[in-house]
C-alpha cells in the first residue's frame, strides 16, 4: 500500500508540473522538487525497476533529460549508482559545424515600394541616365493646343484646317528644348487640296551671361507642294538681346544642311545652308501678347519663314490666336509663286 500511495503522489506531482507549464525547455537544471521526488523514492526501499520508473518519468521533465537525472543520482543517491550504471544514456549530439562564410549579397529594393525617383539620386550616381533625369524638372512643361480655321492666298486660294501642338521644356543649367507640331489639311470641290505637315524641334542652352549655343531641326511633309519633303537640320549661337518683365528677344546665328526631295521625279538634294533667327515676344495688356518668329537660310534653296501671331485671352486657360505666316523661296520654281501667305485664327488652350 505505502509503494502504492508513492505512486500515486509521484503522479500527482507529475501532472501538476505538466499543467503548471513547467516543460523540458523551461528546466535548465534538476529542480529540487524532483530531486525531493528521486530521494523519496530511495529512502522507501523500492525496487530498483520502480526506482528507475521513477528516474524515467523524472527525466521526461527536465531539460537535460536522462543525463541529467544520472548525474543528480550519482552525486546525491550514490548507493543507487549501481542501479543506474546500465541506464541507456543517449548518444552525445554533434556539435554542429560553423555556418560556412557566405558573400555579401546585393541589396534589392522591394517592389512593393515606392518607385525610385531618379531626379533625386545623389550626384555621381545612377550612371549615364540619371543626369538627363535629375535635370528635369516636374512643372517644366508648357505649351498649348490649338486648332482652328485658316484662309490661305498665293499659290492656292483656299480655306483649310489646322491643328497645332507647341511644347516647350525648361531645364536646368539654362537648357530649354522647344517643339511644335503643325498638321494642315484642305479639300475643295470634293478634291484634296492640302494636306501637309511639320514638325520642329530644337535645343538650347543660355548661360549667364546672355549667351548660348543651340541645335535644331525641322521636317516638312507635304503631299501637294513642288517637294513632297524636306528637312533642316542647324546649330549655332544664341543672344539673348532683350529680357524684361513683358518684353523678350532672341537672336541666334548658325549653319547646317538642307535635305529636299521633289515630289514630281523624286531626285533628292542636300545643302549647306547658314542659318539666321529672331524671336520676339510682348505682353500688349495682361491678357493680349503679340509675338514673332523669323527664320531665314541663306546658300542652297534659300528662303525665309516669319510668323506673326496676336494671342487673346478669353477665359482660364483659353484664348483665341490670329496668325500670319509668310513664306519666300528666292529659287526659282516655275509652276509656283515664290510667297506663300497664310491667315489662320485658332482656338488656343494653353497649359503650365
Amino acid at each position: 500500500m505505502p509503494s502504492r500511495r508513492f505512486e500515486l503522489c509521484v503522479r500527482a506531482v507529475f501532472a501538476v508540473v505538466l499543467l503548471s507549464g513547467l516543460t523540458p525547455a523551461a528546466l535548465a537544471e534538476l529542480p529540487q522538487t524532483y530531486l525531493a521526488l528521486l530521494q523519496e523514492a530511495d529512502s522507501r526501499d523500492l525496487s530498483d525497476d520502480r526506482f528507475l520508473e521513477t528516474a524515467d518519468m523524472v527525466s521526461v521533465l527536465v531539460d537535460g533529460g536522462r543525463a541529467e537525472v544520472h548525474a543528480a543520482i550519482l552525486a546525491h543517491l550514490p548507493d543507487r549508482a549501481g542501479v543506474v550504471a546500465d541506464w541507456p544514456l543517449p548518444d552525445p549530439e554533434p556539435a554542429a559545424p560553423a555556418p560556412a562564410p557566405q558573400a555579401p549579397q546585393p541589396q534589392h529594393r522591394d517592389l512593393g515600394e515606392a518607385p525610385v525617383d531618379l531626379a533625386e539620386a545623389p550626384e555621381g550616381s545612377g550612371g549615364w541616365l540619371a543626369a538627363p533625369l535629375r535635370a528635369l524638372r516636374d512643372d517644366s512643361w508648357a505649351g498649348h493646343i490649338r486648332a482652328g480655321i485658316q484662309l490661305e492666298r498665293g499659290n492656292s486660294e483656299l480655306t483649310d484646317l489646322t491643328f497645332a501642338v507647341e511644347l516647350d521644356r525648361e531645364l536646368e543649367d539654362g537648357w530649354r528644348i522647344d517643339s511644335q507640331f503643325e498638321y494642315f489639311i484642305a479639300e475643295h470641290d470634293g478634291r484634296t487640296t492640302r494636306d501637309n505637315w511639320l514638325a520642329e524641334l530644337r535645343v538650347e542652352r543660355e548661360l549667364d551671361n546672355g549667351t548660348g549655343y543651340y541645335a535644331g531641326g525641322s521636317y516638312d511633309r507635304d503631299e501637294i507642294g513642288l517637294y513632297s519633303q524636306s528637312a533642316f537640320l542647324t546649330a549655332g549661337g544664341i543672344w539673348h538681346v532683350l529680357e524684361r518683365e513683358r518684353m523678350d528677344w532672341k537672336l541666334r546665328a548658325g549653319a547646317g544642311q538642307r535635305f529636299r526631295e521633289a515630289a514630281a521625279t523624286g531626285v533628292t538634294t542636300t545643302d549647306w545652308v547658314a542659318e539666321a533667327g529672331s524671336s520676339f515676344s510682348y505682353d500688349l495688356s495682361e491678357t493680349s501678347r503679340f509675338a514673332s518668329e523669323t527664320t531665314a537660310y541663306a546658300g542652297g534653296g534659300s528662303r525665309i519663314d516669319q510668323r506673326f501671331t496676336l494671342t487673346n485671352r478669353l477665359f482660364g486657360d483659353w484664348a483665341v490666336q490670329t496668325g500670319l505666316r509668310i513664306e519666300h523661296e528666292f529659287e526659282d520654281r516655275p509652276g509656283f509663286e515664290p510667297t506663300d501667305v497664310r491667315l489662320d485664327i485658332s482656338l488656343l488652350y494653353a497649359f503650365d
